[in-house]
């Protein structure tokens, strides 16, 4: 009977454990850093406005190939949806159409990921409002959305941004 007893409870403990350690979604963790793998769910959605006065910049990338990048000053840059038409700036957009092969695609979020796209932050008390970059984007089915005060993923967003300036086509 001691037997049965003392077996039965070992094996309740053994199942919670296992429960709370691998299980639960609360104790998981994905990695913060890991090899982008050729998925056609992959993609990525950057935000970035340098100062108040600046204008606003939202880079589409899928892994199709696909980029898109809309700048300017209206509020329908980082909300389609808006329905503020009646103030000045609401026209100001413009949309330049990119495409890029895949295999670049994967080697451009494999930096962002290794600069910290995916770690968790938290901003400090003393975290500037500018740059303001929210970071959306889906790799390897791990999902994150974030502001990000990481200065190297920062950089590395605002060189990938630099390069399609540099094609010609953004505006200062």
């Amino acid at each position: 009977m001691k037997k049965r007893f003392c077996l039965s409870v070992c094996t309740v403990l053994s199942l919670l454990s296992v429960c709370a350690t691998g299980c639960s979604a609360y104790w998981y963790r994905s990695p913060e850093k890991f090899t982008v793998q050729n998925s056609r769910l992959n993609w990525v959605q950057i935000f970035y406005q340098a100062a108040e006065d600046a204008p606003r910049i939202r880079c589409e990338m899928t892994n199709n190939g696909q980029v898109t990048i809309l700048e300017g000053r209206s509020v329908t840059v980082g909300d389609d949806f808006n329905i503020e038409y009646h103030k000045k700036e609401f026209g100001d957009i413009r949309k330049y159409y990119y495409s890029m092969q895949p295999a670049m695609f994967d080697m451009t979020l494999q930096l962002l990921v290794d600069s910290g796209l995916m770690t968790i932050e938290k901003p400090d008390k003393d975290a500037p409002l500018y740059p303001k970059v929210l970071v959306k984007a889906n790799i390897n089915h791990v999902k994150q959305d974030k502001f990000t005060y990481n200065e190297t993923l920062i950089n590395e967003i605002r060189t990938l941004l630099f390069q399609y300036k540099m094609s010609g086509t953004l505006s200062n």
